[in-house]
Order: structure tokens, then C-alpha cells, then sequence
């Protein structure tokens, strides 16, 4: 029976020890991938262990030394179709974090449109892989999506496919996409970078749950979308392109 094998990038500060989580389920049908017990999982150069009960597996990494660690996964018996890798990036704890949602925000597609889309059908929204390339040499990206876990290989492919900075990409951990809302995942997500980083630059989506979970741990928020929502908290940048994100960034920071 195939397996569907999910390891967990990673941002993290160059003097903590890092642990890479990998998920491992068994694929029955689409969405319907029970935890997989008992499977032995190597992290290439940094040993190996058996995931538990829940189907994970965590490797300790050590500390690393800074820069963008692309790591190779591998499965004991049941080799995935091809390799799996983890993005884990080291930087110093001082470092300067900057958050943007996919759909919408930096795709050109709703998060059902992504699932039944071929990849060479969805288009980066117009300035968005400028204005991240730009950012990405003075700051640190992070992906955050409450797309399926699932989607991890298919959602890399995108993103290298359309250009975008190599950065870690944090979907949803734990939790499926009928299961727990969008916001609630992200407010859960994000938790794990504030832990671990004072200064978040911003945070960039495109509906009134993503600016909630942006504020709800005090980070800047920017909504890009030609529509007005109603409600949002007074601080909210609102935007409806990637060059007056950039410009805004540049405005603020002066």
C-alpha cells in the first residue's frame, strides 16, 4: 500500500536545536490516509527512528549552521515515488520573518481551484514573485497555507515552477481541511514562528480569517483583494497588488 510521507519544513533560529517531524500515512483513497505505525524513517545525514502510534517520526537535527538545509527523507521498504524533501532553514534569531498566504494572495487560484488545477494552469498573481524575490534578500519568507498537508509536493512543485524564493512552506499540521477552519490553523501555525521570532515584518492574505490570525499575535497585517471587508481591525494595510505591498514595506521601514 503506498504511503503518504509529510515532513514538516522548518524556520528556525541558528542557536536552537532543531527536530524535523515527518508524517507518514497510509494512502486508502484520496483523503482517507489513516497514521502509519511502526514505519522506520531516515533523515540523510542525520540518522533515523520508527513513528509512532500517530504516525510520526521526529529526528533530532542538532544545531545547524545557517543557510537553507534541504534534507532527504527515505522510508524503510516502502520507498515514496520519489524523494521527499524537507526544507529546513537555520538564520539568526534576530532574523526578520515575512509571511504570505498562497491562494489569492500569491496564486491566482481558490483553494479548490488548486486541488483540481494541473500546476501549468495557475498563474502567480502579477508582481507577487517580484516583490517576494526582492524581500527574500533582507528578509526571511515563510508559505503559510491552510491547504491539505497532502498537497505538499504538489504545492513545491508551484512554487519553483513559478519562480518564487525557496523558503519553508507551513501547511496544516495535525489537522485536515474539513476539520479545523482556516484561521484556526493558522493562529495555531503561527504561534510556532512567534515562539521563535520577536520581529515578523508583516503578513500577507486575502480574507478577514488571515488578518485575524495575523493580529492575533500582534504581527502586521496586509490584505490583498479587490474587495472591501467590513470589520477588520484599524491596523490593516490594504492592498490590491504585490507592488504596493513592496512599496509599503519600503515606506514603513524608513
Amino acid at each position: 500500500m503506498p504511503l503518504l510521507i509529510t515532513p514538516r519544513d522548518l524556520l528556525i533560529p541558528s542557536d536552537e536545536p532543531a527536530v524535523l517531524e515527518i508524517e507518514v500515512e497510509r494512502r486508502y483513497a484520496p483523503f482517507v490516509d489513516p497514521p502509519a505505525a511502526g514505519v522506520r524513517v531516515e533523515v540523510e545525514g542525520h540518522g533515523e527512528t520508527v513513528t509512532g502510534a500517530d504516525g510520526l517520526a521526529r529526528v533530532p537535527l542538532g544545531i545547524l549552521a545557517p543557510g537553507t538545509h534541504a534534507l532527504r527523507v527515505r522510508v524503510s521498504g516502502a520507498p515514496p515515488a520519489r524523494d521527499v524533501e524537507a526544507i529546513v532553514r537555520s538564520v539568526p534569531p534576530d532574523s526578520t520573518v515575512f509571511i504570505t498566504d498562497i491562494d489569492r494572495t500569491i496564486a491566482d487560484v481558490s483553494p479548490a481551484g488548486f486541488i483540481l488545477l494541473p500546476n501549468r494552469w495557475v498563474r502567480p498573481l502579477p508582481g507577487a514573485r517580484e516583490a517576494l524575490t526582492a524581500l527574500a534578500a533582507r528578509m526571511e519568507i515563510v508559505y503559510l497555507s491552510a491547504r491539505d498537508h497532502g498537497f505538499l509536493a504538489k504545492t513545491r512543485r508551484w512554487l519553483k515552477r513559478s519562480g518564487f524564493p525557496e523558503a519553508p512552506l507551513y501547511l496544516r499540521r495535525g489537522t485536515r481541511f474539513w476539520t479545523v477552519g482556516s484561521q484556526e490553523h493558522k493562529v495555531a501555525r503561527l504561534g510556532e514562528l512567534r515562539s521563535r521570532f520577536r520581529n515578523i515584518r508583516a503578513g500577507v492574505g486575502d480574507l478577514p480569517g488571515d488578518i485575524h490570525a495575523y493580529t492575533s499575535h500582534g504581527i502586521p497585517a496586509v490584505i490583498i483583494s479587490p474587495r472591501t471587508y467590513p470589520g477588520l481591525p484599524e491596523s490593516t494595510v490594504r492592498v490590491t497588488d504585490w507592488t504596493a505591498i513592496l512599496e509599503w514595506v519600503k515606506t514603513s521601514d524608513q
